[in-house]
């Protein structure tokens, strides 16, 4: 069973300025309606990310993140050094099961791609970062959604 590559939906990018990252994924690749949530708003102080933007480019969505330098985590100096405006991060995979999110966690690991961070928004999202950076040069963010396909949590985020 091909585990890696199931269910892709999200891209995301690190910036240094995200108001200014949006502007510009506006002008050069037409996403200009996005969902900004402020992370230290809502996970409060000691978030690895600042600023959070979503929106969705037909199927797929972008993600863009604004990353609290001063916080250890994974994006902390994510080439830093490489000149981009928006340095690739990891690509995003959804699932709707308990048993479905424990399965491909388990699966990878055994695959050679430990779990490097996890994170959760309550019982709304469960997030776990694979290390795929040595194979594919990026993090893998496996996503499960407890409410499955009815989920509302990317409700709010724009149609480009």
């Amino acid at each position: 069973m091909t585990v890696l590559f199931r269910r892709h939906f999200q891209i995301c990018y690190l910036v240094d300025d995200v108001k200014q990252a949006m502007a510009s994924f506006g002008d050069k690749y037409g996403i200009t309606k996005w969902h900004v949530m402020d992370m230290r708003a809502m996970m409060g102080e000691g978030s690895p990310a600042r600023y959070l933007a979503l929106a969705w480019a037909g199927d797929m969505m972008i993600e863009l993140i604004e990353p609290d330098e001063a916080v250890p985590s994974i994006y902390q100096g994510w080439q830093k050094d490489s000149g981009q405006e928006a340095r690739f991060h990891h690509l995003g995979f959804l699932v709707y099961t308990a048993e479905e999110f424990a399965a491909i966690k388990q699966k990878l690991v055994e695959q050679g791609f430990p779990i490097v961070a996890e994170a959760e928004l309550g019982e709304v999202l469960k997030a776990a970062y694979m290390d795929t950076t040595k194979a594919l040069g990026h993090f893998y963010e496996l996503i499960y959604l407890p409410d499955g396909e009815s989920s509302q949590f990317f409700a709010d985020v724009p149609v480009n």
